[in-house]
């Protein structure tokens, strides 16, 4: 047989099995990782790939087309309660076999998270004692339904370490997605903690076919970290699922104002302060566009300086909604605006709202502290400053006006840059005989 025909056959061996998504969190509102690993399940159902979702017991999900879910418990005591906690607050009954972890849970999961605790000091994220519960049912789902291809994304690194156990000692092939990067320069960990990462890193990027990173610079340095398996990583922007077609551009005469919109919290360097004192500067210098400027933020607000934003007559704070009524209620904005913090960190990542953003077809407006971020933006037609250059906000408020005063002609809506049926296919493409 020719290595040319073993190939195609397990390609397709590959799509008649289903795919082993996992995921800690799916089906959560509010939830980015949740919301990130819904779009891609929603492409695979589009595409017709069968899918089993392995995922934590707090999510709300149910059974679709092609897509079967299973919930499995964290061991971790705080795990638990947070899990029954968000099981309530959706009005869904905790099923009777959690309730009978209950006590698994508080004794053997207290323990585990004072050691957690002493490890790595409090700061991780990665829901590591759902790895005791979930990787035994990863394992029997791929032997119960001959699953070949595992993906895993996060969010909580517990989901990607599942997968890399399950296919290092079952086989089979693992496309790993890294929400964040598992070693950014700018993170603060202990020197413990550090080495573990990255012990963690290499031995997913040895196991993974293709170790996905969504942003250049996350997956370069990635590469620099494990250079004998540079070829295996790759770096890939995911794209959000459109719920709805581009927004044309609305002209000033026809709503009288220039609606500048956030979607999200504000809080710490992620502020508005400059954006406001650039704003004021240019009424000052009379440039008259800057007098039909309007500010919204739909979420809520915790900066020191949110009380003098309160009292401005500019300023409108609106509460949050759910993503797709959010999303709705941005439509009507003249422009969307993007706000980074101004600390290290927000230069290896991108906000995935990024995405939802370019899916309505609106201008941007890009306070960032990123130049990937800038660059991709500025492609796609919107404007940026650096967030914590007055200067720079200022002239690109100046332009952003300027192009608002005149918008394209009806009928020019601008499409999203990036679609994630396209985005996601491409990581999956390894899978389907494409390397």
């Amino acid at each position: 047989m020719t290595p040319q025909k073993n190939e195609a056959e397990g390609a397709e061996k590959s799509l008649a099995s289903p795919l082993l998504f996992i995921s800690y969190f799916t089906g959560i509102k509010g939830n980015c990782p949740a919301e990130w690993a819904d779009d891609k399940i929603r492409v695979l159902e589009h595409a017709g790939r069968r899918a089993i979702v392995l995922t934590g017991m707090g999510s709300h999900v149910e059974d679709r087309s092609g897509v079967h879910y299973v919930r499995v418990p964290s061991l971790a005591w705080g795990d638990y309660r947070e899990e029954v906690r968000e099981l309530k607050a959706a009005d869904e009954p905790v099923p009777m076999g959690m309730r009978l972890f209950m006590p698994f849970a508080f004794i053997f999961g207290s323990v585990i998270d004072f050691v957690l605790r002493k490890v790595t000091r409090g700061i991780s994220g990665g829901r590591w004692p759902w790895l005791l519960t979930a990787l035994p049912v990863a394992m029997w789902l791929k032997v119960r339904y001959g699953v070949r291809d595992v993906f895993c994304t996060g969010g909580p690194t517990s989901a990607h370490m599942i997968g890399g156990l399950v296919v290092k000692l079952t086989g089979g092939r693992l496309v790993c997605e890294f929400q964040d990067p598992l070693l950014g320069a700018a993170m603060t960990r202990s020197s413990v903690t550090r080495r573990i990462s990255t012990r963690i890193e290499t031995f997913l990027v040895k196991n993974s076919i293709r170790a996905v990173y969504v942003t250049k610079v996350a997956a370069l340095t990635a590469q620099e970290r494990n250079p004998a398996y540079a070829t295996q990583i790759a770096a890939v922007y995911p794209g959000a699922w459109q719920f709805a077609p581009p927004v044309l551009p609305i002209a000033l005469e026809k709503c009288g104002v220039f609606e500048f919109l956030h979607l999200g919290t504000l809080y710490g360097s992620r502020n508005l302060d400059l954006f406001f004192q650039a704003l004021d500067s240019l009424r000052r210098e009379g440039f008259a566009l800057a007098q039909a400027v309007r500010v919204v933020n739909l979420g809520a607000v915790y900066c020191e300086t949110a009380p003098i934003y309160l009292e401005r007559s500019d300023f409108l704070l609106l509460n949050a909604l759910d993503r797709v009524d959010a999303l709705e209620r941005a439509r009507k904005a003249s422009c969307l605006m993007l706000v980074q913090h101004t600390a290290e960190l927000s230069r290896e990542t991108i906000p995935y709202k990024t995405y939802d953003y370019l899916n309505l077809g609106l201008p941007m407006f890009g306070m960032l502290n990123n130049d990937e971020l800038r660059a991709l933006i500025e492609s796609c037609g919107g404007h940026t400053a650096q967030a914590d250059d007055l200067e720079a906000i200022k002239s690109a408020l100046r332009v952003c006006l300027t192009v608002l005063a005149d918008p394209r002609p009806e009928g020019s809506a601008r499409t999203g840059c990036f679609d994630i049926s396209k985005q996601f296919l491409r990581v999956l493409e390894c899978l389907d005989g494409g390397r």
